[in-house]
């Protein structure tokens, strides 16, 4: 068996699981892909909507299955981490392009979905905090993972170089990731799933197209 042949059949094994979510999806791809004709941004989402359905297969795979029965597989909740920071990356690039072209209204639930997107993305591939230029001063903060020790509590500085922000991660009782972000804004720490975030998005262009800004 070759390496492509499992992965493209955990996808469709993904889109059989989901029928009308698939239906779903490819109907996104089409309105709000419609926003930017003659551009990539169609399958782009379609992209997303693949690697959605198979999350949401791996999640409720991983919510159903004994205690004990994955300890086979020690990497499978690093796979299913990496994928679903992937998802969370091509997620916020659609909306900060759809954000920053004015292509949509920036306000209600596209705008609440941005916002916490923003807080997700910029720890997970920039590996800092989020609008961290709005700082005054250094915060104090707890490593992650913790050494035990008296280095656990640093300051973070956005003046620093070398600084740097890992946000705590884990996973719900649905077996979706989830991560502890940080507003800097508001000085509130909350946590968010992806799949919580996906029902989010769904919900918002599910069955309505995103109405453009004049």
């Amino acid at each position: 068996m070759t390496v492509t042949q499992p992965i493209a059949r955990a996808f469709m094994l993904a889109r059989s699981r989901y029928p009308e979510l698939h239906k779903t999806w490819n109907g996104i791809s089409a309105r709000v892909g419609g926003v930017l004709p003659n551009s990539l941004l169609f399958p782009s989402i379609q992209k997303t909507g693949d690697l959605d359905m198979m999350l949401r297969a791996k999640e409720d795979d991983f919510s159903a299955a004994p205690e004990g029965a994955g300890d086979e597989d020690l990497f499978s909740d690093h796979y299913q981490l990496m994928f679903s920071e992937l998802w969370v990356g091509a997620v916020y690039e659609i909306f900060r392009l759809l954000k920053e072209r004015k292509l949509v209204p920036d306000r209600g639930a596209f705008k609440t979905l941005a916002d916490d997107l923003t807080l997700l993305r910029i720890p997970l591939e920039k590996h800092e905090i989020a609008t961290e230029w709005e700082l005054s001063k250094p915060l104090l903060m707890q490593r992650n993972p913790p050494n035990n020790d008296k280095t656990d509590i640093y300051q973070y500085s956005k003046s620093d170089p070398q600084r740097a922000y890992n946000m705590p991660s884990g996973f719900s009782s649905r077996g979706s990731a989830m991560w502890h972000v940080f507003d800097v804004k508001s000085g509130i720490s909350y946590c968010l799933e992806r799949r919580a975030l996906s029902e989010r998005i769904v919900a918002l262009w599910g069955s309505v197209a995103p109405a453009q800004n004049s």
